[in-house]
């Protein structure tokens, strides 16, 4: 018998399966070794190979084995799942290229030559790898104080471009296009300003009584949020499939995904001669339109649920000031003022 190969007799029939795998995993199928035993023999070959990395990766002082320890900690299990299929995409690249090194090996040099050089034509790719490296270092660094910081004096690319705010004129064409999937997609995210995640897992259970209930992937935060006229319109307006749970679906019934809201703005985009018009800039859109219609920051994170007042700020930075300014004066305080007039020949002519 081979190392690592266990057979099982089923209907008369026998079969060969690979066992080290994973607890919990299930054995792996093998060629029958009797009638076909070219095939079983490469397949068990490689089997072998991969287990021995495996092994390799765990060793203890591997980078391999500090990122198998980092991904069962609370720091990463405390992450949001949109955040951790983030981080498992760029450390799967990372183990690949380091899961044997050993930590005490791994220098600032060999980082910038194989994560930011190999990747500059993806900065955004590269940086979020080099911020995985960081994590992955303090979090080594409290376990083995004599590690050397292998991130030291890299620098990220910096070469993201913020997301814009739509320009009215692009965005009346966006909410009247012909396509009635973008369309709502648009008119979702505008007229809620949640992030592109949040807009596509909306679900029309959760449209009820002229409000919008909402669970933000990103903070976990409920929302509640009033339908704009617009978006109710749209809303009753909008093509639904009997079985389909989620407002914006595909031809499945599932949701649509972020990635595909994004492909159809770059496409969007092209169509019309710009660029840098996101699902994302759609959130800024809102935050400007709340301010302008002169909500306070509390009352416009009430909406789009942002945390940071900072961030709030930022988001809203395009806002008009003219707008706010005549909303201030001619709104809020002359308003006040002739309030306060009214009351006070109501309260006269009751003395009287």
């Amino acid at each position: 018998m081979w190392p690592g190969v266990r057979s099982k007799t089923a209907k008369g029939r026998r079969y060969w399966y690979w066992t080290r795998v994973e607890p919990g995993a299930r054995w792996i199928a093998l060629p029958d070794p009797y009638t076909d035993a070219d095939a079983f023999l490469r397949k068990l070959a490689h089997l072998q190979r991969v287990n021995a990395r495996l092994v390799e990766h765990k060793r203890e002082g591997t980078f391999g084995a500090l990122a198998a320890t980092y991904v069962k900690s609370a720091a990463y299990t405390d992450l949001k799942p949109n955040s951790q299929r983030t981080f498992d995409r760029y450390l799967t690249r990372l183990v690949a290229a380091y899961g044997d090194a050993p930590l005490s090996e791994l220098t600032p040099e060999d980082i910038q030559m194989r994560v930011m050089d190999a990747n500059s034509a993806t900065p955004a790719a590269a940086d979020m790898m080099l911020s995985i490296l960081r994590v992955l270092y303090k979090f080594g660094k409290k376990r083995n104080r004599s590690l050397e910081d292998w991130t030291a004096g890299i620098d990220q690319f910096n070469k993201h471009v913020d997301r814009k705010p739509w320009p009215a004129d692009l965005l009346a064409i966006a909410l009247e296009h012909e396509d009635p999937q973008f369309r709502m997609a648009v008119t979702l995210a505008l007229y809620t300003g949640q992030r592109p995640g949040d807009v596509c897992a909306m679900t029309w259970n959760a449209v009820q009584g002229g409000v919008a209930r909402v669970k933000q992937q990103k903070t976990g935060t409920p929302l509640e949020i009033p339908l704009h006229p617009d978006l109710a319109a749209a809303l009753a307006n909008h093509p639904r499939a009997s079985d389909h749970l989620f407002i914006l679906s595909n031809s499945r019934g599932g949701p649509l995904t972020a990635q595909l809201f994004n492909r159809w703005c770059y496409l969007f985009n092209i169509e019309h001669g710009v660029e840098g018009f996101t699902p994302h800039g759609l959130r800024k859109n809102a935050t400007n339109e709340l301010f302008n219609a002169g909500c306070n920051p509390a009352e416009v994170a009430a909406v789009t649920g942002h945390k940071s007042l900072r961030m709030l700020e930022h988001y809203g930075k395009g806002r008009s000031q003219s707008g706010l300014a005549k909303v201030a004066i001619l709104d809020r305080w002359a308003g006040k003022t002739n309030r306060e007039r009214e009351n006070f020949t109501t309260k006269g002519k009751r003395k009287g």
